[in-house]
């Protein structure tokens, strides 16, 4: 009976919302401006519009540019007046897009890569991602030892990646006076 009752309520309540709605009519229509036609829709981003990097090695005007993001390495030599005479750029991937901090060294023909930070297979140079790397990769951070290396690993895979490098203030060990000292020379 209390299951009926419920029933007859629901019924009576929906119908005099459905009167009261025909009586006063629906809402006017709320016009919205049209997208220009072809125009790309927005698409949101985390990362930086401008990106700053470090070109060293055989090219015309190395040094530290500031650069739009989705920027080629090839787009960055072209920048900085092109490569210098004898550079070797098959020893490095002109396709590859810039990351905020990268360093990149195009090496001279005959000059062994730079290996260390970066890519050795390029011989592209540049800091060492603290999202990707292994605990000795790690180590090879100025103050960065096995036991800070492997704190920096265990934080990440507690947390999650790091979001920026400031982050690394939350591991154990590291504080502004290292995060400072590290800046150069990693990125995420």
């Amino acid at each position: 009976m209390p299951v009926l009752v419920a029933a007859g309520a629901l019924v009576v309540v929906v119908g005099a919302g459905f009167l009261v709605g025909v009586r006063h009519g629906a809402p006017a229509p709320i016009e919205l401006p049209a997208a220009a036609q072809g125009a790309p829709l927005p698409i949101a981003t985390t990362q930086p519009s401008m990106l700053r990097v470090h070109l060293a090695g055989a090219v015309e005007a190395p040094g530290l540019y500031e650069i739009p993001a989705g920027f080629r390495v090839g787009d960055l030599v072209d920048a900085a007046g092109g490569p210098a005479a004898g550079a070797d750029l098959a020893a490095v991937n002109l396709a590859e897009r810039m990351r905020d901090g990268q360093q990149i060294y195009v090496p001279l023909v005959g000059e062994q890569p730079v290996i260390g930070a970066g890519d050795a297979a390029t011989g592209a140079a540049g800091p060492i991602d603290i999202n990707a790397a292994t605990a000795p990769e790690l180590e090879g951070l100025p103050g960065i030892g096995p036991s800070l290396a492997a704190a920096i690993v265990a934080y990440r895979d507690e947390n999650g990646p790091f979001m920026t490098l400031d982050e690394l203030e939350e591991v154990p060990g590291i504080g502004p006076a290292k995060l400072s000292q590290l800046r150069s020379h990693a990125t995420v």
